[in-house]
């Protein structure tokens, strides 16, 4: 090939990447400014918004989203969103469209509590599996009782990774209460109570 048409060959592939690249640049300069706005969204209408950032990223594989390394942010408002649609006791969906989406939820929650960098956003995770769980209603006592177990255990690994956490803590002192009125062995409050274990999202002082 001539030297040429190598000059020719590379000034038409070098359109398309000023292309690419100029639309990544507007998507990095875009994207705080769309991140606030679907917090804006969710905060207005937590109930009512099924994904408030969506279209964060143009281009496909979400390049902004990892040049400003918002991936974990966005994984948690995300999460936090459907988390709100499957809240014990303010459910507005019912049947297998809320068997589908408990499980996606609990399955986020579980990842994020275990793979994300933030240790505030991971006991948060925690607090709001625990919620989920405690919500969960069994008329078997031994299932009832491996779940407030497990409910302690998580509330209990929450507020040790995040002792600032006021609703994990709260909903241990809850699930904790519940224990000792079922007269169930193994929870009590000396065992570790300040070392924590569930996650959940919820408003400071209301629990989960």
């Amino acid at each position: 090939m001539s030297r040429r048409r190598l000059v020719q060959v590379a000034a038409i592939l070098a359109v398309p990447v000023a292309i690419v690249l100029a639309v990544l640049a507007v998507d990095v300069l875009r994207l705080p400014g769309k991140v606030e706005r679907g917090d804006v969204l969710f905060e207005a209408a937590p109930r009512r918004q099924k994904t408030p950032w969506s279209g964060i990223d143009s281009l496909p594989g979400w390049p902004a989203t990892r040049l400003l390394d918002t991936g974990d942010d966005l994984a948690y408002r995300r999460a936090m969103a459907r988390f709100v649609r499957v809240e014990p006791g303010k459910v507005e969906i019912y049947g297998p469209r809320l068997e589908n989406l408990h499980g996606k939820v609990q399955l986020e929650l579980t990842e994020g509590s275990a793979s994300d960098s933030n240790p505030e956003r991971r006991a948060q995770f925690l607090n709001l599996l625990a919620a989920m769980a405690l919500g969960h209603y069994s008329s078997d006592p031994d299932e009832s009782a491996n779940t407030l177990r497990k409910a302690i255990f998580t509330l209990r690994s929450a507020v040790q990774i995040d002792p600032g956490n006021e609703d994990a803590k709260l909903n241990l002192e809850l699930a904790l209460r519940s224990a000792k009125a079922a007269y169930l062995p193994g929870t009590d409050p000396t065992e570790g109570s300040d070392e924590g274990t569930l996650s959940g999202q919820g408003r400071s002082g209301s629990g989960y």
